[in-house]
């Protein structure tokens, strides 16, 4: 990768956190003027109060003039105690402005006229306030629901539940082992037991329409080393014979020998040979050999990624964790420019084999005005490590919010949630699935009750849309799908988990 025609070092030396695009601005919700008798209300905000949320004055709030809604459509996070909060409400000549909510702890209403009274504090906790305007002259009255919304769950979760788990695809009965590519705008999953292979293919593993058939391999095939380039896929024997095919089912020899493959870079598989004067970079079709750097992993490197950044001219391959040369496991990421290898990370993650790398968003939430925007963030998950005890698998989650030049442990909530075991050497896949306001799901994916959504996570009925809303029937989220994986002993997982931030599954309110 190339910045300015600068190498790769010097864009580690000098690159900076991607900047995230977000999906609410001060015009998602226009106020609707209309002839209301006088009962408008133009303006609604809360008053700040530290000791409740730090900027709760600068809550944004949306005024439904047609349905008489007015609304936060960026919640307010989890736990956050609206029940004692002062209001400033504006209005349009409007003689009277009566507030009723429900008595904390009590199941008795009381009513306020805010005008006499803009000092009292209102109590959103038990649902919707109910604010009666009444014209100047007294002759008009407007009714206005007010709903202050609080995240109910945790919006933000990376949330890897029962609710969505299948089987690997394949006709292999009892799979050994199984590796999982991008390849040609689909998803293949190759799966062997030892002895017979399948080699299965989706558009979407959403759907879970999976078509599978029957994989002649290479006999000693490494079914890990299945690798898919722009034009190919590849895998290695166990002496290390490259081979190619264009389908996934018939393989021939390349002629080339690599001891162990990274992945596919454009049209280039890059893999590291151990000779007689030490390990080499190589690459098929073949490019310069380059002696393998000190502390840069030649095994155990788990899933390689390629990504694209704006200060590069060609893309960049990355993996994090692995093992040496001189079998020292390593936490670091290394990536591939198109000409030269080097270290990328600053801070890496803890020492690992195997680790499942992937890109993908989370939502950032500003807490200047409270307003919710996505960044880029990737993910390295699983591996393992020894200890005197052996071999241990890992279950962590890390993150890394630029580019891979720095590493810390995911929040709790990002971690993985018990019912899923520390696993190595599993492939994520993140593609987007076309969400409707009812879908059922596939068959195959195991069906567990889930928790229901909050009210306010859930949009209003096309009959009470104003043009305030406007209507939401499908949007696309991006499912990430962790295939196989083995535990400490080596033995395959036959399962596929699906996984998403659970603010992506909500119906949009922007």
């Amino acid at each position: 990768m190339t910045i300015n025609k600068l190498p790769l070092y010097f864009l580690i030396a000098i690159v900076l956190a991607a900047f995230s695009s977000g999906c609410n601005s001060d015009s998602d919700a226009v106020i609707i003027d209309g002839d209301f008798g006088n009962c408008t209300v133009s303006a609604f905000n809360l008053k700040e109060d530290d000791s409740v949320l730090v900027n709760l004055d600068s809550v944004y709030f949306s005024i439904d003039l047609v349905n008489g809604e007015i609304f936060n459509a960026d919640s307010l996070p989890k736990g956050t105690d609206v029940s004692k909060v002062l209001v400033n409400i504006s209005t349009t000549s409007a003689s009277k402005c009566d507030l009723t909510w429900r008595i904390p702890g009590t199941q008795r209403d009381t009513t306020v006229n805010y005008i006499e009274h803009p000092d009292d504090s209102v109590n959103f906790a038990d649902g919707p306030v109910k604010m009666l305007v009444t014209s100047y002259n007294g002759q008009t009255k407007r009714t206005y629901n007010i709903r202050v919304n609080v995240h109910q769950v945790e919006p933000d979760t990376l949330y890897w539940g029962k609710l969505a788990m299948s089987a690997l695809p394949g006709n292999v009965s009892h799979p050994t082992a199984q590796k999982t590519v991008e390849f040609g705008g689909k998803v293949l999953t190759l799966t062997s037991d030892g002895t017979a292979a399948s080699l299965s293919m989706c558009d979407n593993p959403y759907d879970a329409s999976w078509a599978s058939q029957t994989a002649m391999l290479p006999a000693g095939a490494d079914v890990n080393s299945f690798t898919a380039t722009s034009d190919a896929l590849y895998l290695i024997d166990g002496v290390g014979n490259l081979y190619t095919s264009a389908d996934g089912t018939s393989w021939t020899p390349t002629g080339a020998v690599m001891s162990y493959i990274y992945g596919g870079y454009q049209d280039m598989v890059l893999g590291a040979r151990s000779d007689n004067d030490g390990w080499k970079h190589v690459t098929y079709p073949a490019t310069t050999e380059l002696p393998v750097e000190a502390g840069c992993p030649v095994g155990g490197t788990g899933q390689m990624m390629v990504y694209e950044t704006k200060w590069s001219v060609m893309p960049l391959a990355m993996f994090v964790g692995g093992r040496d040369a001189s079998g020292v496991v390593v936490g670091s990421a290394w990536g591939y420019d198109g000409k030269i290898w080097a270290k990328i990370s600053n801070t890496d993650i803890d020492e690992r084999e195997d680790v499942t790398l992937f890109p993908y968003f989370t939502p950032k939430v500003n807490t200047t005005n409270w307003k919710v925007t996505e960044r880029s963030v990737l993910v390295a998950l699983g591996g393992k490590y020894e200890t005197t005890e052996g071999t241990v698998t890992s279950k962590n989650v890390y993150v890394s919010y630029d580019q891979g030049l720095n590493w810390k442990e995911a929040d709790s909530y990002m971690q993985l949630p018990e019912h899923i075991p520390g696993f190595v050497s599993a492939q994520a896949v993140v593609m987007d699935a076309t969400i409707y306001a009812s879908r059922s799901f596939s068959d195959v994916w195991t069906q567990f009750p889930s928790r229901q959504l909050p009210a306010w996570a859930v949009r209003l009925d096309d009959s009470q849309m104003s043009r305030v809303i406007k209507p939401e029937t499908q949007w696309e989220c991006p499912y990430i799908y962790l295939f196989g994986g083995e535990d400490a002993d080596g033995n395959l997982f036959d399962t596929v988990w699906r996984g998403v931030i659970t603010r992506f599954t909500f119906k949009p309110l922007c």
